[in-house]
């Protein structure tokens, strides 16, 4: 986006000019600063505070050339600039120098001129205002345009001291006749708490009295939820053996003497044997009680044999619904590498693991095989290549091999519980507590780990999470077209209470939210009333999720940061890059991970920033949440006001917090209660990225947006593109969903737009269509100082024009503006999107196609190639669907020429086939 140029001065001897010089004076500016000068300096007793009007000149806030004034009987034209320099000093006059108030002036005025010129406006009206409210919320503006902010500024920092009202006044009092229109507090205020409710979950007044909202995102969100799920599974059948293996152990314990222990000494005992300590060591502890060997000897051998009847079961559950093992069975078995593949595999799974409901595994495998005949890929036969009692064959065996081997005496048992108790995320040794408190951490780190999964994939507020497995209905799905694979839908009968108080209302999940959910019950040693997805242990948990959930989604927060594999291997690459010199055995290391990732590579690159930001901001978030050396918020807030707390938490209080709540900090003049610590609390965090339940709406709303798409999570996109769209409608029946979907749609435009920008000079990327050929020729014929400034500008003016996204297997529809008309699908002038085929969108310069959608291309234009090879067809039959095969051609050939990829040399060499199979037929078949 070019620099617009110096506005003409209009302001110059003018009665308006000779009043801003007097009023710029008083505020006792820097340098004998005039008023033609764009920046300003001012000094306080501590720093210098500098105001800086340059952003102004930009054009993305030139929302008109010239805005009146009328003064002194005289009507004044200011240019942007000018104005902003008008109101500004109207509202700084007779406050305090101060670096917050002098900038949030400049900042509100950018936020609004920006809105105006985005949205085509000449002035902000009452229709217009909670737009404009929620862009504050959820944007910064600077000398490069708009971007979002990853979680809401504070209060102050953003609506004071420059309010809509004041405004207002000042406009008024100069005859201002635009900009803003008349507005009554009254519908400020509650546009303002419709904004705070929509996108944040809380009300103006919370938000004011300074609680926090951050909005994660799928960027960052997509890898949380996938290391939680890892997390879960790899987990999954030692915690739950370990509940299962206590609970048989405390029932035991009310009838058999010789297990009767008191509540301490049993828990004390059971962690040691967890700890896979001897009889010696575990004897030794109780020697003041004088146990006798006897009594520990029984209990040991309970212990385990409970322990190791619950882990195997755990295990091959798990095992069965991992997606690597899914995949491992679908390439054994020959199956398409698709994601209709790995659900059907789930299905076969789940009948033999959960029973049939209605439908048995002959039934599902017919199903699909008349599935195939329609949309297998070109490479493939219309039939299965393995017979069912095969496939049954190859999935038991390879649930053996992934089978633990289980030691059959009691010293390779103990062996065995100490090594699982060090795979844990923190072993014991790390840990600060020890027994069975140690395991009761852990354990509630993995369930919490699952529960988080499940939040994630399914995006409901968190008072909506307490049904019990029995509220779960199963049924067979009656529609043939809906998922042919999928054979059952699943339903959520519960409360919903924000939308229907206590009246049950069905929720559709998925079959693997179903099997998740049954796994967590499992783990949770749920009876039929207990919640499925959290352990409850008392009536008010069990009447309301939300807190439990609330606290779950945070707790493997700085585990994901510290532990995550990407991570992990980012920093093993960073240090072999820079070790000198290297053994054969760190070239191996350094080769294997070089060609795992693209490490020079838009993607990569925003990982690594990712990484960066969540190191930088872990230690405030942990703090906030109480977890930084144990220590609660509030008491750490108290020491840091007596000048008492540790070091390094007063230096990240003195980091972050601003300089006038320090003041009023350590002044000792301030009560510090509820509001008051969740103030500061919300400024210490400022933009620190951490999880909220609200935020994984927001991440289910973009995962909607994406799910086609190569830049969602690898456990995501597995459960999310085999969805029909029908699914999601349920939510958009939710007026508050609905504007998460808005908020969601712009952010995953600018997020795959600028992805999409990054990726343009990199040597291997998986994009082609329309929109490529857009970035491309922009990136080409647009020049600017630098190349990152040529990305910035070039992604803001392309996110400027895209007005909206529609999901397609085959490809995203980015329509843009000025390309109504042209569009394929367009009727008189109108895109009608809801009628999307391969034939209208892979020729649509709208068509943004990633690798995700190949799929779909192959999938959905199938019966186009099938019609191309049929002899028997007419040409005038034949012709729309050659056209539509000779798009997807191009298509795939741009993915395969910027991707350099081979996978899509088969598809490719098919399509040209086919396209010569129907040359040599045109004219022949009559």
């Amino acid at each position: 986006m070019p620099i617009a140029p110096h506005a003409s001065q209009l302001l110059t001897n003018t009665p308006l000019s000779t009043l801003m010089q007097n009023k710029l004076v008083q505020l006792s500016p820097q340098d004998n600063a005039a008023l033609t000068d764009n920046v300003w300096r001012f000094k306080n007793p501590i720093q210098t505070v500098t105001v800086d009007f340059k952003i102004f000149e930009q054009t993305f806030v030139q929302f008109a050339e010239t805005v009146t004034v009328r003064f002194q009987g005289q009507l004044i034209l200011l240019n942007l600039i000018e104005f902003a320099k008008f109101i500004w000093l109207e509202v700084a006059l007779g406050k305090k120098v101060h670096h917050i108030a002098y900038r949030q002036i400049i900042d509100k005025l950018a936020l609004l001129f920006h809105y105006l010129q985005e949205q085509q406006l000449d002035l902000l009206d009452v229709t217009d205002v909670e737009g404009f409210y929620g862009f504050c919320l959820t944007h910064d503006v600077s000398i490069v345009g708009a971007k979002k902010r990853l979680s809401a500024p504070a209060f102050a920092n953003r609506f004071e001291p420059l309010t809509l009202k004041k405004l207002r006044q000042i406009l008024n009092q100069y005859g201002v006749t635009n900009v803003v229109g008349y507005i009554s507090e009254k519908k400020l205020l509650s546009a303002l708490n419709g904004a705070c409710l929509s996108i944040m979950d809380m009300t103006r007044l919370d938000y004011q009295e300074g609680r926090s909202f951050n909005y994660l995102g799928l960027d960052a969100g997509k890898h949380y939820i996938d290391h939680c799920l890892h997390l879960f599974e790899n987990h999954y059948a030692y915690i739950s053996a370990i509940r299962h293996a206590y609970k048989a152990l405390f029932e035991i314990q009310q009838h058999e003497k010789k297990f009767a222990l008191d509540k301490i000494s049993m828990n004390s005992l059971f962690g040691q044997v967890l700890y896979g300590k001897s009889i010696e060591a575990i004897r030794e502890s109780h020697e003041r009680n004088k146990r006798r060997v006897e009594i520990l000897v029984a209990i040991e051998a309970f212990v385990h044999q409970q322990f190791l009847e619950a882990y195997v079961s755990a295990e091959r559950i798990v095992n069965a619904f991992k997606l690597d093992t899914i995949n491992r069975i679908a390439a054994k078995c020959h199956f398409p590498k698709r994601y209709d593949a790995q659900e059907f595999i789930r299905a076969l799974l789940f009948v033999d693991l959960f029973g049939e409901h209605g439908k048995c595994k002959h039934a599902i495998w017919q199903e699909y095989q008349a599935t195939l005949c329609k949309y297998s890929l070109p490479d493939e036969g219309a039939a299965l290549s393995v017979t069912l009692p095969e496939f049954e064959s190859i999935t038991d065996c390879i649930l053996s091999e992934l089978k633990t081997e289980i030691p059959a005496d009691t010293k390779g048992i103990r062996t065995f519980l100490k090594s699982l108790a060090n795979t844990l995320p923190i072993p014991p040794d790390k840990h600060y507590s020890e027994g069975k408190h140690y395991f009761n951490t852990m354990t509630s780190m993995i369930e919490d780990a699952g529960t988080t999964g499940f939040v994630g994939l399914t995006g409901w507020r968190a008072s909506e999470y307490g049904f019990n497995l029995s509220n779960i209905e199963v049924e067979i799905n009656p529609d043939p077209l809906d998922n042919q694979y999928t054979p059952w839908r699943f339903h959520v009968r519960w409360k919903v209470p924000k939308t229907s108080s206590n009246t049950p209302l069905p929720r559709e999940i998925t079959l693997g939210s179903y099997i998740l959910a049954t796994q967590l019950a499992h783990l949770n040693v749920a009876v039929k009333s207990d919640p499925a997805i959290y352990r409850a242990t008392t009536v008010k948990q069990k009447e309301d999720s939300a807190p439990k959930i609330q606290k779950a989604i945070s707790t493997c927060w700085a585990n994901f940061v510290n532990h995550y594999s990407i991570f992990k291997d980012i920093e093993e690459w960073q240090h072999l890059k820079g070790k000198a010199p290297m053994t054969m055995k760190d070239e191996t290391a350094l080769n294997t991970l070089e060609s795992t990732y693209r490490f020079d590579e838009a993607p990569m690159r925003a990982i690594m920033k990712l990484k960066k930001e969540l190191n930088d901001s872990l230690p405030r978030v942990l703090l906030t949440q109480g977890k930084a050396q144990h220590q609660q918020f509030g008491d750490a807030l108290r020491a840091y006001s007596y000048g008492s707390a540790p070091s390094d938490i007063t230096a990240l209080f003195d980091a972050h917090l601003s300089e006038d709540t320090r003041t009023k900090l350590k002044s000792g003049e301030v009560k510090l209660d509820k509001a008051s610590v969740r103030f500061v609390r919300g400024e210490l965090l400022g933009d620190a990225v951490y999880p909220t339940a609200h935020a994984l709406r927001h991440i289910f709303a973009e995962a909607v947006l994406r799910r086609y798409r190569g830049d969602v999570g690898r456990f995501i996109r597995a459960h999310f593109k085999h969805l029909d769209e029908r699914f999601f409608m349920a939510y958009l029946r939710d007026k508050e969903y609905r504007v998460i979907q808005q908020i969601a749609t712009r952010h995953v435009i600018n997020s795959v737009v600028r992805l999409h920008m990054d990726s343009i000079e990199d040597e291997n990327r998986e994009y082609a269509g329309g929109v490529d050929r857009f970035l491309s020729k922009a990136m080409a014929i647009t020049h600017v100082y630098s190349n990152e400034e040529q990305k910035e500008k070039l992604a803001q003016a392309a996110v400027k024009r895209v007005l909206a996204i529609k999901s397609n297997p085959w490809a995203s529809c980015l329509l843009r503006d000025g390309t109504q008309q042209n569009a394929k699908c367009s009727v008189n002038g109108e895109p009608q999107r809801q009628n999307a085929q391969p034939r209208l969108c892979l020729g649509c310069l709208n068509a943004d196609i990633a690798e995700g959608n190949y799929n779909g291309i192959v999938i959905y234009t199938k019966q186009n190639v099938a019609a191309c090879r049929n002899p028997e067809l007419p040409w005038f039959i034949k012709e729309q669907h050659y056209h539509t095969v000779k798009l997807a051609l191009r298509r795939v050939e741009e993915l395969r020429h910027n991707s350099n990829n081979p996978t899509y040399d088969k598809f490719i060499t098919h399509l040209k086939d086919t396209i010569l199979i129907a040359d040599a037929q045109r004219g022949q078949a009559a």
